[in-house]
Protein backbone atom coordinates (compact mmCIF):
# COMPACT_ATOMS: atom_id res chain seq x y z
CA UNK A 1 0.00 0.00 0.00
CA UNK A 2 3.01 2.28 0.01
CA UNK A 3 4.98 3.88 2.82
CA UNK A 4 2.19 6.35 3.64
CA UNK A 5 -1.53 6.00 3.00
CA UNK A 6 -4.61 8.02 3.84
CA UNK A 7 -7.03 5.83 5.79
CA UNK A 8 -6.59 2.99 8.25
CA UNK A 9 -9.71 1.34 9.69
CA UNK A 10 -10.08 -0.92 12.69
CA UNK A 11 -12.05 -1.69 15.81
CA UNK A 12 -11.92 0.60 18.84
CA UNK A 13 -10.07 -2.08 20.81
CA UNK A 14 -7.03 -1.70 18.54
CA UNK A 15 -6.52 2.04 19.14
CA UNK A 16 -4.46 1.68 22.32
CA UNK A 17 -2.12 -1.20 21.50
CA UNK A 18 -2.11 -2.80 18.07
CA UNK A 19 -2.26 0.36 15.94
CA UNK A 20 0.45 2.23 17.90
CA UNK A 21 2.59 -0.85 17.36
CA UNK A 22 1.98 -0.61 13.60
CA UNK A 23 2.98 3.05 13.67
CA UNK A 24 6.21 2.36 15.55
CA UNK A 25 7.27 -0.46 13.21
CA UNK A 26 6.40 1.30 9.95
CA UNK A 27 7.80 4.72 10.81
CA UNK A 28 10.94 3.21 12.30
CA UNK A 29 11.62 1.52 8.96
CA UNK A 30 10.61 4.33 6.58
CA UNK A 31 11.08 7.48 8.63
CA UNK A 32 7.81 8.74 7.10
CA UNK A 33 4.28 9.30 8.30
CA UNK A 34 2.49 5.94 8.29
CA UNK A 35 -1.23 6.91 8.14
CA UNK A 36 -2.97 10.28 7.80
CA UNK A 37 -6.36 9.35 9.26
CA UNK A 38 -7.28 6.58 11.70
CA UNK A 39 -10.91 5.42 11.81
CA UNK A 40 -11.83 3.31 14.82
CA UNK A 41 -15.31 1.80 14.79
CA UNK A 42 -17.31 1.02 17.92
CA UNK A 43 -18.37 -2.54 18.63
CA UNK A 44 -21.85 -3.52 17.49
CA UNK A 45 -24.22 -4.92 20.09
CA UNK A 46 -26.78 -7.65 19.44
CA UNK A 47 -29.97 -7.46 21.50
CA UNK A 48 -28.16 -5.15 23.90
CA UNK A 49 -25.22 -7.48 24.55
CA UNK A 50 -21.97 -8.48 22.94
CA UNK A 51 -21.91 -10.58 19.80
CA UNK A 52 -20.15 -13.93 19.73
CA UNK A 53 -20.31 -17.37 18.18
CA UNK A 54 -20.46 -18.97 21.61
CA UNK A 55 -23.58 -16.91 22.36
CA UNK A 56 -25.28 -18.02 19.15
CA UNK A 57 -25.84 -14.46 17.95
CA UNK A 58 -23.01 -14.03 15.43
CA UNK A 59 -25.29 -13.61 12.45
CA UNK A 60 -24.20 -13.68 8.81
CA UNK A 61 -25.60 -12.18 5.61
CA UNK A 62 -26.95 -15.65 4.88
CA UNK A 63 -28.99 -15.47 8.08
CA UNK A 64 -30.33 -12.08 7.04
CA UNK A 65 -31.41 -13.37 3.62
CA UNK A 66 -32.85 -16.57 5.07
CA UNK A 67 -35.20 -14.51 7.21
CA UNK A 68 -36.46 -12.72 4.09
CA UNK A 69 -34.59 -9.44 4.48
CA UNK A 70 -32.98 -7.47 1.69
CA UNK A 71 -29.24 -7.34 2.58
CA UNK A 72 -29.32 -3.65 1.65
CA UNK A 73 -31.67 -3.13 4.60
CA UNK A 74 -28.67 -4.00 6.77
CA UNK A 75 -26.66 -1.33 5.01
CA UNK A 76 -29.48 1.14 5.60
CA UNK A 77 -29.45 0.21 9.30
CA UNK A 78 -25.70 0.83 9.48
CA UNK A 79 -26.18 4.28 7.90
CA UNK A 80 -28.43 5.32 10.78
CA UNK A 81 -25.58 5.23 13.32
CA UNK A 82 -22.19 6.93 13.39
CA UNK A 83 -19.28 4.54 13.10
CA UNK A 84 -17.89 5.65 16.50
CA UNK A 85 -21.23 5.10 18.26
CA UNK A 86 -22.48 1.68 19.32
CA UNK A 87 -25.25 0.25 17.16
CA UNK A 88 -27.60 -2.23 18.78
CA UNK A 89 -28.70 -4.81 16.21
CA UNK A 90 -32.08 -6.48 16.66
CA UNK A 91 -34.29 -8.18 14.12
CA UNK A 92 -36.92 -5.55 14.92
CA UNK A 93 -34.51 -2.74 14.08
CA UNK A 94 -33.62 -4.50 10.83
CA UNK A 95 -37.33 -4.76 9.99
CA UNK A 96 -37.66 -1.03 10.59
CA UNK A 97 -34.69 -0.39 8.29
CA UNK A 98 -36.22 -2.57 5.57
CA UNK A 99 -39.54 -0.72 5.84
CA UNK A 100 -37.73 2.61 5.48
CA UNK A 101 -35.71 1.32 2.52
CA UNK A 102 -38.83 0.07 0.74
CA UNK A 103 -40.48 3.45 1.34
CA UNK A 104 -37.41 5.11 -0.15
CA UNK A 105 -37.62 2.85 -3.22
CA UNK A 106 -41.30 3.81 -3.61
CA UNK A 107 -40.33 7.49 -3.65
CA UNK A 108 -37.64 6.84 -6.26
CA UNK A 109 -40.18 5.15 -8.55
CA UNK A 110 -42.71 7.92 -7.94
CA UNK A 111 -40.23 10.69 -8.76
CA UNK A 112 -38.90 8.80 -11.79
CA UNK A 113 -42.38 8.40 -13.31
CA UNK A 114 -44.02 11.59 -12.04
CA UNK A 115 -46.69 12.75 -14.55
CA UNK A 116 -45.62 15.63 -16.73
CA UNK A 117 -42.13 15.62 -15.26
CA UNK A 118 -40.49 17.94 -17.75
CA UNK A 119 -37.53 20.16 -17.09
CA UNK A 120 -38.49 23.74 -16.37
CA UNK A 121 -36.53 26.76 -15.26
CA UNK A 122 -36.56 26.77 -11.48
CA UNK A 123 -37.29 29.86 -9.45
CA UNK A 124 -34.30 31.30 -7.60
CA UNK A 125 -35.84 30.04 -4.34
CA UNK A 126 -36.17 26.42 -5.49
CA UNK A 127 -32.80 26.43 -7.24
CA UNK A 128 -31.23 27.60 -3.99
CA UNK A 129 -33.00 24.78 -2.13
CA UNK A 130 -31.70 22.14 -4.57
CA UNK A 131 -28.15 23.43 -4.18
CA UNK A 132 -28.52 23.70 -0.42
CA UNK A 133 -29.58 20.07 -0.06
CA UNK A 134 -26.54 18.96 -2.03
CA UNK A 135 -24.22 21.13 0.06
CA UNK A 136 -25.75 19.92 3.34
CA UNK A 137 -25.44 16.26 2.33
CA UNK A 138 -21.79 16.67 1.34
CA UNK A 139 -21.03 18.63 4.52
CA UNK A 140 -22.48 15.82 6.65
CA UNK A 141 -20.35 13.18 4.92
CA UNK A 142 -17.22 15.31 5.12
CA UNK A 143 -17.74 15.87 8.85
CA UNK A 144 -16.23 12.59 10.09
CA UNK A 145 -18.50 10.47 7.87
CA UNK A 146 -21.73 11.76 9.44
CA UNK A 147 -24.09 9.36 7.72
CA UNK A 148 -26.99 9.76 10.20
CA UNK A 149 -27.00 13.51 9.48
CA UNK A 150 -26.73 12.80 5.74
CA UNK A 151 -29.77 10.50 5.89
CA UNK A 152 -31.69 13.24 7.72
CA UNK A 153 -30.88 15.60 4.83
CA UNK A 154 -32.10 12.97 2.35
CA UNK A 155 -35.52 12.60 4.01
CA UNK A 156 -35.83 16.36 4.47
CA UNK A 157 -35.21 16.78 0.74
CA UNK A 158 -37.89 14.19 -0.10
CA UNK A 159 -40.46 16.12 1.96
CA UNK A 160 -39.53 19.47 0.42
CA UNK A 161 -41.36 21.32 -2.37
CA UNK A 162 -38.64 21.11 -5.00
CA UNK A 163 -39.71 19.43 -8.29
CA UNK A 164 -39.88 15.61 -8.43
CA UNK A 165 -37.30 15.36 -11.18
CA UNK A 166 -34.79 17.29 -9.05
CA UNK A 167 -35.54 15.04 -6.07
CA UNK A 168 -34.85 12.03 -8.29
CA UNK A 169 -31.54 13.48 -9.50
CA UNK A 170 -30.44 14.31 -5.95
CA UNK A 171 -31.35 10.82 -4.70
CA UNK A 172 -29.21 9.18 -7.39
CA UNK A 173 -26.38 11.60 -6.63
CA UNK A 174 -26.60 10.85 -2.90
CA UNK A 175 -26.66 7.13 -3.66
CA UNK A 176 -23.21 7.31 -5.24
CA UNK A 177 -22.10 7.48 -1.60
CA UNK A 178 -24.86 5.52 0.15
CA UNK A 179 -24.80 2.48 -2.17
CA UNK A 180 -28.48 1.54 -1.71
CA UNK A 181 -28.99 0.84 -5.44
CA UNK A 182 -31.76 3.42 -5.74
CA UNK A 183 -31.47 3.54 -9.54
CA UNK A 184 -32.59 -0.12 -9.61
CA UNK A 185 -35.79 0.53 -7.62
CA UNK A 186 -38.83 -1.13 -9.21
CA UNK A 187 -42.58 -0.54 -8.84
CA UNK A 188 -44.18 -2.89 -6.32
CA UNK A 189 -46.08 -4.77 -8.99
CA UNK A 190 -42.78 -5.75 -10.66
CA UNK A 191 -40.77 -6.75 -7.61
CA UNK A 192 -41.93 -10.40 -7.49
CA UNK A 193 -41.81 -11.03 -11.23
CA UNK A 194 -38.96 -13.02 -12.80
CA UNK A 195 -36.14 -10.59 -13.58
CA UNK A 196 -36.38 -11.00 -17.36
CA UNK A 197 -40.13 -10.25 -17.30
CA UNK A 198 -39.71 -7.29 -14.97
CA UNK A 199 -36.98 -5.89 -17.24
CA UNK A 200 -39.27 -6.21 -20.27
CA UNK A 201 -42.15 -4.52 -18.46
CA UNK A 202 -39.84 -1.67 -17.42
CA UNK A 203 -38.57 -1.31 -21.00
CA UNK A 204 -42.15 -1.26 -22.31
CA UNK A 205 -43.07 1.47 -19.83
CA UNK A 206 -40.11 3.54 -21.00
CA UNK A 207 -41.16 3.13 -24.64
CA UNK A 208 -44.73 4.18 -23.81
CA UNK A 209 -43.49 7.27 -21.99
CA UNK A 210 -41.47 8.16 -25.09
CA UNK A 211 -44.45 7.59 -27.41
CA UNK A 212 -42.74 4.64 -29.10
CA UNK A 213 -45.96 2.64 -29.30
CA UNK A 214 -44.88 0.08 -31.91
CA UNK A 215 -41.84 -1.03 -29.92
CA UNK A 216 -43.93 -1.10 -26.73
CA UNK A 217 -46.47 -3.39 -28.42
CA UNK A 218 -43.73 -5.74 -29.64
CA UNK A 219 -42.49 -6.12 -26.05
CA UNK A 220 -46.05 -6.72 -24.85
CA UNK A 221 -46.34 -9.62 -27.29
CA UNK A 222 -42.98 -11.01 -26.13
CA UNK A 223 -44.19 -10.84 -22.52
CA UNK A 224 -47.35 -12.69 -23.53
CA UNK A 225 -45.33 -15.42 -25.27
CA UNK A 226 -43.34 -15.82 -22.05
CA UNK A 227 -46.56 -16.64 -20.18
CA UNK A 228 -47.61 -13.27 -18.74
CA UNK A 229 -50.30 -10.78 -19.71
CA UNK A 230 -49.96 -7.01 -19.31
CA UNK A 231 -53.07 -4.99 -18.43
CA UNK A 232 -52.92 -1.19 -18.54
CA UNK A 233 -55.36 0.98 -16.60
CA UNK A 234 -55.58 4.47 -15.13
CA UNK A 235 -54.21 3.08 -11.86
CA UNK A 236 -51.09 1.65 -13.50
CA UNK A 237 -49.87 -1.54 -15.14
CA UNK A 238 -50.82 -4.97 -13.85
CA UNK A 239 -48.97 -8.11 -14.88
CA UNK A 240 -50.67 -11.48 -14.52
CA UNK A 241 -49.19 -14.91 -15.04
CA UNK A 242 -51.12 -17.03 -17.54
CA UNK A 243 -51.80 -20.48 -16.15
CA UNK A 244 -53.23 -23.56 -17.77
CA UNK A 245 -56.99 -24.10 -17.44
CA UNK A 246 -56.15 -27.59 -16.19
CA UNK A 247 -54.46 -25.98 -13.19
CA UNK A 248 -57.29 -23.65 -12.20
CA UNK A 249 -60.42 -25.27 -13.47
CA UNK A 250 -62.15 -23.02 -16.00
CA UNK A 251 -60.15 -19.95 -15.07
CA UNK A 252 -57.44 -18.73 -17.39
CA UNK A 253 -55.45 -16.41 -15.17
CA UNK A 254 -53.91 -16.57 -11.77
CA UNK A 255 -55.69 -13.87 -9.80
CA UNK A 256 -53.71 -11.16 -8.15
CA UNK A 257 -50.58 -9.25 -8.96
CA UNK A 258 -47.34 -11.07 -9.69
Amino acid sequence: MGETFDLHLGGEDLASTHHPNEIIQSEAVTGKLFVKYWIHGAFMLVDGGRMGKSLGNAYTIGDVKEKGFNPLALRYLYLTAHYRDQLNFTWQSLQGAQTALEKLYDFVVKFRHSPGAQRTVLSEEKLAKVNQFSLRFNAAIENDLGFPQAMAVLWSMIKSNIPSEDKYDLLLDFDRVLGLKLAEAKPKELQELPKEIADMVAQRRQFREQGRWLEADIIRKDINKAGFEVKDSTSGTQVEKIVSPKTVGKGRYFKGKS
